[in-house]
C-alpha cells in the first residue's frame, strides 16, 4: 500500500517535473519555443520501443483561445492524451506566456499562470491559487538545461505522407530535481527535424530518454512524427465549463 510519503512524493513529481508519458515536461517544452497563434492544432504519432515491440499513441496539441492580463500577451494551450497526478489519458489545459523567453519555454509548469485537467469521462477541474502556488515553488528547483547543434538541412514526412523541407539540429535537455533528498534525472537527446510550415514546428524526433530513479537507470526510445496540423480550426477536448477544483489534498486522494 502506497504510503502518505510516497504519495505526496508522487504528487512533487507529477506537479513539477513531468506529466507522464506519452509526453514530459522536456517533451511538451520542444513544441513551445513559439507557442502559434489562437486555432492552430496538430496531431502527433508517438512511437515508444519497448521489448515486445512498438507501442504507438496519439498525441494532440492545440491553442484554444488568447488572453491579455496586466498587458502580456497569453495563449490556452490544450496537450494529451496524458497521465497527470494520478489521472490517466486526459487533456492538460495551460496558460502560457504567448512569447516565452527560452527558459519560460524550457519549464512551462513555472510559468503557468493557470492549470487545468480533462478526465476521460470524468468532469475537468482546475488546480486551486495554494496547488498552483505550490507547483511554482516546486518548479523553482527543477533545473533544466539544454544545449543544441545544427546539423544539415533534410526533409521529413508525416505520417500521411506530406513532406516538409526542415531544418535539422539535435538537442540534448537534461532535468533535474531533488526531493526529500532524493534525486531524479531525465536527460533526453535526439535529432529533431523542425519547419515553420507546420504550427508546433516539429515534424519528427528520434529520442532517447534516460531517466535515473532511485540509483536506477533506465532508457527509452521515442520517435515522435506529425501526422497532420492546421493554422486554424482548433477544438477543445474539455467535455465542459470548467467548475470544479482540486488543492492538493484534492488531488492526493482522488
Amino acid at each position: 500500500m502506497k504510503t502518505i510519503g510516497g504519495a505526496i512524493l508522487g504528487l512533487v513529481l507529477a506537479l513539477t517535473a513531468s506529466v507522464t508519458p506519452p509526453v514530459g515536461a522536456q517533451d511538451l517544452s520542444t513544441f513551445l519555443s513559439q507557442p502559434p497563434a489562437p486555432g492552430a492544432w496538430a496531431r502527433y504519432r508517438i512511437e515508444t520501443k519497448k521489448s515486445w515491440g512498438i507501442q504507438r499513441e496519439p498525441f494532440n496539441l492545440a491553442i484554444i483561445d488568447r488572453q491579455v492580463l496586466d498587458g502580456q500577451p497569453y495563449v490556452w494551450l490544450e496537450a494529451g492524451p496524458t497521465n497527470f497526478a494520478g489521472y490517466k489519458d486526459g487533456y492538460l489545459r495551460l496558460l502560457l506566456k504567448a512569447h516565452p523567453d527560452r527558459q519560460e519555454a524550457l519549464n512551462p509548469f513555472l510559468e503557468a499562470l493557470a492549470l487545468a485537467y480533462q478526465p476521460p469521462g470524468g468532469d475537468p477541474f482546475k488546480l486551486s491559487g495554494g496547488a498552483l502556488s505550490f507547483m511554482h515553488s516546486q518548479a523553482k528547483d527543477v533545473q533544466v538545461h539544454q544545449e543544441t547543434t545544427d546539423l544539415p538541412p533534410e526533409p521529413a514526412q508525416t505520417v500521411k505522407g506530406v513532406v516538409y523541407q526542415c531544418s535539422r539540429m539535435t538537442i540534448s535537455t537534461t532535468t533535474q530535481t531533488t526531493f526529500l533528498t532524493r534525486k531524479y534525472k531525465v536527460t533526453e537527446a535526439g535529432t529533431y527535424w523542425v519547419s515553420p510550415d507546420t504550427p508546433f514546428r516539429i515534424v519528427r524526433a528520434e529520442i532517447v530518454r534516460t531517466e535515473y530513479k532511485n540509483g536506477k537507470e533506465n532508457k527509452t526510445e521515442v520517435t515522435v512524427q506529425l501526422k497532420d496540423s492546421g493554422e486554424s480550426g482548433a477544438t477543445s477536448h474539455f467535455t465542459a465549463p470548467i467548475r470544479k477544483e482540486k488543492g492538493l489534498l484534492g488531488l492526493l486522494f482522488h
